[in-house]
C-alpha cells in the first residue's frame, strides 16, 4: 500500500463520516474514499430538526446537508447508501456489505477504515413503541413521520417520554402548534446533569407556557386502542391520554459492529480511540456519537454525543487514515438550548460532577444585567460558576436568561478549555456597548466576587 492508492472505507454517513471522508479525500486527493450507509440519506441537519417540528423551519428539504449525489460529486467520494456493513474482519483488512436494496452480500477491502456508525434512540423496552403515534427523534425519518402524523392526524395532546435537552426543544415545538404537551420525567426537575437553580427556572418557564410536567414518574405501559394507537400512557402515578407519544430519553452509541471486531469500548459504552482517533485494532479509526471522548476539565473518559464534538474528531480521524498526524486534544460540555423565552447554557463539569472527580469547590451564582439596564431588552442574567478552591481554576458553569446568556457560555467555554483561574477571568477585556452589554460584563463581576471568596 502506498499513499497514492490507500483505500479509505468509512461506515456510516450521517454526521461524522462524511465530514471523515471529505477530510480524508483532502488530505490525499490520489486515495479511493468509500462511504456506506444503511439509509437512504447522509448528512442530514439533525439538530435543526425540533425546530421543523414546531414549524420555524418550513422546507424539510433545507435540512439537507448533501444528497448522496451531490457529496460524491463535489467531495470525490464513493457514496453507498442503503448498504449495511455487517462485519468487519481486521485479520484480512475486509468488511462484509449488504445491499439493502438487492439483498446480495460482498465483501470489500481497505487499508485503513473509519468507524462513524452514530449513535440511537434509548427505548423503554415496553410494548406499544412501534405503534404509529410513537415516535422518536433521531433520524430524518423520524422527523418526516412526526410531520406527516401532524398533518394528517392533527393531535390535540402528546405525552413527551423524558426531560433533556430534546424534549424541551419538542415541546416548545408543539406548543407552538396549540397542541397540549405533558412531560413525563423519571427524576424530580427536568433536565438532570445542570443545576439545581438552571432546572427550577426550567420548570417555571415550562409552567409558563402550559406543558405539564409531572416529575418522579416510572412509564409502565403504552396502552393501545382497537385502532393499534396509543391513547394511554400507563406510569405509577396514574394514566396520561394522549393522541401522539414521543420518547426522549437520550441516546446510546452504535458499538455492535466495534465490539465483534474486538475493538475496545469503554465503561460509558463508547468506542476507546487515542488523541489521533486509532482504536486499539491497527489501521482503524473511530469518531463521533460512537466514541468516547476525553474530557478536558477532569482528564477522564466522557461520552459527549454532540454534533460539533463529532465533526473535530471525525476531521482528525479522516486525516490520519489518509496519512496525516492530526490529534484530538479532547473536549469539555458545552450545550445550550432555547426553551420558549429562555436561553440555557452548561459549560464544563457540575458542581456534584466535580465533586465525584474529587475537587473541592467554591460555587458563585450571579445575578446581572444582560446589557446597560437603561437600555431596552436589559433583561437579567444568571451564572452559576464552579471553581476549583485548590488551582483557582475555572471548572464549569450553568446560565440561563431571556438573552445573553449562550454568547457568554462561549465565553466561559474557551477559559475552561484552556485552564483559565478566576484572576485570569477576571483580567479579560470585554466588550461595552450600550446596546449590547454593561460596563460590567456579568462574568467580569462573578469573577471579583469569586476572587474575595478565595481572598485573591
Amino acid at each position: 500500500m502506498t499513499l497514492k492508492n490507500r483505500r479509505i472505507i468509512v461506515v456510516g454517513g450521517l454526521a461524522a463520516g462524511p465530514s471523515a471522508a471529505a477530510k480524508a479525500k483532502r488530505t490525499n486527493p490520489n486515495a479511493d474514499v468509500k462511504m456506506y450507509e444503511a439509509s437512504e440519506s447522509i448528512s442530514y441537519a439533525i439538530c435543526e430538526t425540533p425546530y421543523l417540528i414546531g414549524g420555524l423551519i418550513e422546507d424539510e428539504s433545507k435540512l439537507e446537508i448533501y444528497s448522496p449525489q451531490k457529496f460524491q460529486k463535489e467531495k470525490d467520494v464513493n457514496v453507498h447508501t442503503l448498504h449495511l456493513v455487517e462485519k468487519i474482519i481486521p485479520s484480512k483488512h475486509k468488511i462484509i456489505v449488504r445491499d439493502l436494496r438487492s439483498r446480495d452480500v460482498f465483501e470489500e477491502e481497505y487499508d485503513k477504515l473509519i468507524i462513524a456508525t452514530g449513535s440511537r434512540s434509548r427505548r423503554l423496552g415496553i410494548d406499544g413503541e412501534s405503534c404509529r403515534n410513537v415516535f422518536n427523534l433521531k433520524y430524518r425519518e423520524d422527523a418526516l413521520n412526526i410531520l406527516n402524523f401532524l398533518k394528517t392526524e392533527k393531535p390535540k395532546s402528546a405525552v413527551i417520554i423524558g426531560g433533556g435537552y430534546v424534549g424541551m426543544e419538542i415541546a416548545e415545538g408543539l406548543r407552538s402548534r396549540n397542541i397540549e404537551v405533558t412531560m413525563l420525567h423519571q427524576f424530580k426537575l427536568p433536565m438532570e446533569g445542570l443545576e439545581q437553580e438552571s432546572r427550577e427556572r426550567i420548570l417555571a418557564e415550562l409552567n409558563n407556557n402550559d406543558v405539564q410536567f409531572i416529575p418522579n414518574v416510572k412509564v409502565e405501559a403504552l396502552q393501545q386502542d382497537a385502532t393499534g394507537l396509543v391513547k394511554h400512557v400507563i406510569t405509577d402515578r396514574g394514566s396520561f391520554e394522549s393522541d401522539m407519544v414521543i420518547i426522549s430519553i437520550g441516546v446510546l452509541p452504535n458499538t455492535d459492529l466495534a465490539r465483534d471486531a474486538n475493538i475496545r469500548v469503554g465503561t460509558l459504552g463508547g468506542i476507546i480511540t487515542d488523541e489521533r482517533q486509532q482504536t486499539n485494532v491497527d489501521d482503524i479509526y473511530a469518531a463521533g456519537d460512537c466514541c468516547e471522548v476525553k474530557n478536558i476539565v477532569t482528564n477522564k473518559p466522557i461520552y459527549l454525543p454532540l454534533a460539533t464534538v463529532a465533526s473535530r474528531a471525525a476531521w482528525v480521524a479522516g486525516e490520519n487514515a489518509a496519512g496525516g498526524r492530526a490529534v484530538f486534544k479532547g473536549a469539555i460540555r458545552a450545550m445550550a438550548v432555547k426553551i420558549f423565552n429562555l436561553q440555557v447554557a452548561q459549560v464544563g463539569i457540575g458542581s456534584e460532577e466535580a465533586s465525584q472527580y474529587g475537587y473541592k469547590t467554591i460555587t458563585e451564582i450571579v445575578n446581572a444585567r444582560s446589557k446597560n439596564e437603561l437600555m431596552p431588552g436589559s433583561e437579567e442574567v444568571v451564572i452559576k460558576f464552579i471553581v476549583d478552591k485548590t488551582s483557582n481554576r475555572l471548572l464549569g458553569a450553568n446560565l440561563f436568561s431571556c438573552c445573553g446568556a449562550f454568547q457568554r457560555a462561549n465565553t466561559l467555554a474557551v477559559a475552561i478549555q484552556q485552564k483559565m483561574t478566576i484572576d485570569e477571568i477576571s483580567r479579560l477585556d470585554l466588550i461595552y456597548a450600550p446596546p449590547f452589554s454593561p460596563l460590567w460584563d456579568p462574568i467580569l463581576i462573578g469573577a471579583n466576587q469569586i476572587k474575595k471568596k478565595l481572598l485573591l
